[in-house]
């Protein structure tokens, strides 16, 4: 099953590579209908994050953000695999970084660094694009997909432009491996904890949320410094990405000071355009243990 998975996704991704972008643009409207019309893919979850999230907005508002979702999901499946096969000189062209030069006196001093980001934009593009903007060696740090063999070929090609990856299970021997080069260590950070005892629970768009304590956990340890990044869509299949230092010394940080920083610079670009959040996504599915008394 494994390999049959992993051969149709293959396929498709070649099958990709030789058809323009724009033209892939004309699949994203089938894919849309069917996806919000046909399948109604997700679409109470989808409507009940957005209810919760924004109990001030009324059901027309909401019916309208929700499509407006469905049209950027749509677009970003399509773009995601492109993006394993899109051409260097395109994709710099279309994934615009605004400050990488924030890194350069970190790079100077040989000092390494921790970025997190979100299931916002194109994150697919930023994880393939950014060690072409920065000096520093670029880590990132994943959660392994079941599918083993898909899981291998998919960041084969994300290393193209140098990309090291590394396990969630294996940050710390990644860590200890380049203590004496610069790196910046990427996490997708807003993902829902399976650890819920040891989650950071933070109040998030309206709702009591639980945040990875590991990307926290990580900055205390080694003491680097942690920046956020912000992707805002400029138009259909153009991407602006800035960066933002929230902890300059995390060893001088209590424990979930850095995640609750990470949480209110993701709530405010969240804010700016909501559609372009990963809504489908069941962040809020699990509960505050008992045990674990509301801050």
């Amino acid at each position: 099953m494994q390999r049959t998975g992993s051969f149709l996704l293959k396929t498709l991704i070649l099958t990709f590579s030789v058809i323009p972008l724009q033209l892939l643009y004309s699949f994203s409207y089938v894919l849309f209908f069917c996806l919000s019309k046909v399948f109604r893919y997700r679409q109470k979850v989808v409507l009940a994050n957005l209810q919760n999230s924004f109990p001030e907005k009324n059901k027309n508002n909401l019916k309208n953000l929700s499509k407006q979702f469905y049209r950027h999901f749509c677009d970003l499946l399509l773009e995601s695999i492109k993006g394993l096969t899109l051409p260097k000189a395109e994709l710099q062209l279309r994934f615009i970084y605004k400050n990488p030069e924030i890194f350069a006196p970190l790079f100077e001093k040989k000092q390494s660094a921790i970025l997190l980001g979100s299931h916002y934009g194109n994150w697919e593009w930023g994880v393939l694009s950014f060690p072409l903007a920065v000096q520093h060696k670029v880590i990132g740090i994943f959660k392994p997909l079941k599918n083993r063999r898909l899981d291998s070929w998919l960041n084969y090609r994300r290393r193209r432009w140098g990309l090291h990856l590394t396990s969630m299970q294996q940050a710390g021997r990644a860590v200890i491996e380049n203590r004496n080069q610069p790196c910046i260590f990427v996490l997708i950070a807003d993902q829902t904890p399976s650890d819920v005892k040891n989650a950071h629970w933070l109040p998030f768009l309206n709702q009591d949320t639980p945040f990875l304590h590991g990307p926290d956990k990580l900055a205390r340890q080694t003491g680097y410094p942690v920046f956020y990044f912000e992707i805002q869509r400029v138009k259909r299949g153009f991407y602006e990405v800035t960066f933002e230092e929230i902890c300059p010394n995390p060893k001088e940080k209590k424990e979930g000071e850095i995640t609750a920083a990470f949480a209110h610079c993701l709530e405010a670009t969240i804010r700016k355009d909501p559609a372009n959040w990963l809504w489908s996504h069941r962040r809020w599915k699990r509960k505050r243990p008992a045990a674990n008394p509301q801050p």
